[in-house]
């Protein structure tokens, strides 16, 4: 796909809109239980942008759990797989997982990052002793997945 800049979710969004891409959006009451999951955090704008056209599934996402089925179990999972391997790192109130694959790797950012926070990750296959970072901003992450 060629999106001019790499980094613009919205732009991506669009350009996938127009190219009559399969998406599952959430509907407008799932985008608000999503958007009122916790009294005191917010959720960011990119995040909300992204799971406001794919937050039902989409084919480039195929066998990862990030939808609005699982979303609000996925840090739960995530908290017991941490467990499971003896992790030494904890996740926080601040930190929200917002995908998981196989139920072996989970990816999160911290909600005061602002619209586009940087992405995280925990891989059980990897010998980590540290959260990795895998992108320096959401929107760049999401883009990747695609391509």
């Amino acid at each position: 796909m060629d999106i001019s800049n790499k980094g613009d979710l919205k732009e991506f969004l669009l350009t996938l809109e127009k190219k009559s891409y399969p998406m599952k959006p959430c509907s407008e009451d799932e985008l608000t239980k999503l958007k009122h999951f916790s009294p005191t955090k917010t959720l960011p704008s990119n995040y909300l942008d992204f799971m406001s056209k794919f937050g039902n599934g989409a084919e480039f996402l195929t066998g990862t759990d990030y939808t609005m089925k699982y979303i609000l179990e996925l840090k739960e999972w995530a908290v017991e797989l941490l467990e499971e391997n003896s992790f030494s790192k904890k996740l926080t109130d601040n930190q929200f997982v917002f995908m998981m694959h196989q139920g072996y790797m989970f990816w999160f950012f911290n909600l005061d990052e602002g619209d586009n926070p940087s992405v995280y990750l925990y891989d059980e296959s990897l010998n980590l002793t540290e959260f990795k970072k895998v992108s320096d901003t959401l929107s760049e992450y999401l883009i990747s997945l695609y391509d």
